[in-house]
């Protein structure tokens, strides 16, 4: 037979009961409503969430110029690899120009990538592919191009400074490139990749529309 468990002598059941100890249970059973409260509101902005409908264009047109004043473009392939970790429906253009006027100045070039309707495996943040192809940051900055655009508007960009040691000739060199980027949305230009993604919640949630973005980068060696 088990044992006999002995009930608390009484004294304790009425500890248990002094003011006290309700108002502590009152106050644990409050936050708990309002923790309720919360994720059920939570839950509820999600659910009210438009879905995805006709996506926007983004306002960066397609085809990189040819030729503008005397700078030169050339256009180069996308590698393969590249393209294996992007979504099917994402399009790129690379453009490399040369200064006519200067042909001893560096090349610059520029490359866009115009994302799908997966955004998140169209476009990547730049800091990191940067970083997974070997490239060391150096300095990094937030710069505004002034009346940069054709309605006079200011164009936000990140600067990246970055370096890395190559392999010529059996000797080991320092190269190092600086890069520009910038996002153009469907009204919106942004160089912050998490800015972006705010953006893109609120037109979602807001407007009731998804938007195709495209990253615009620009890189040159720095000699």
């Amino acid at each position: 037979m088990p044992s006999e468990i002995t009930p608390p002598p009484t004294s304790e059941l009425q500890d248990s009961k002094t003011p006290e100890s309700q108002d502590f249970k009152t106050g644990v059973t409050t936050r708990l409503y309002i923790l309720a409260l919360v994720l059920v509101l939570g839950f509820s902005s999600i659910w009210l969430l438009p879905k995805a409908g006709e996506i926007k264009l983004s306002m960066l047109q397609r085809n990189l110029p040819e030729r503008f004043d005397a700078m030169y473009g050339k256009k180069k392939e996308v590698t393969g690899d590249e393209l294996k970790i992007l979504a099917k429906d994402t399009e790129f253009e690379r453009v490399e120009y040369f200064d006519l006027n200067n042909p001893l100045r560096p090349s610059v070039e520029v490359s866009v990538v115009f994302s799908g309707k997966d955004i998140n495996n169209s476009i990547h943040r730049p800091e990191r592919c940067l970083k997974s192809q070997g490239w060391n940051f150096t300095k990094q900055r937030k710069i505004i191009i002034k009346d940069a655009l054709a309605d006079g508007g200011d164009l936000p960009m990140r600067e990246i400074v970055c370096d890395q040691t190559i392999t010529r000739d059996g000797k080991s060199l320092k190269i190092r490139r600086v890069q520009y980027y910038t996002f153009f949305g469907h009204r919106v230009i942004t160089e912050d990749h998490y800015g972006r993604t705010l953006q893109d919640m609120k037109d979602r949630l807001f407007k009731g529309y998804d938007q195709q973005w495209a990253y615009a980068t620009f890189s040159m060696p720095v000699t």
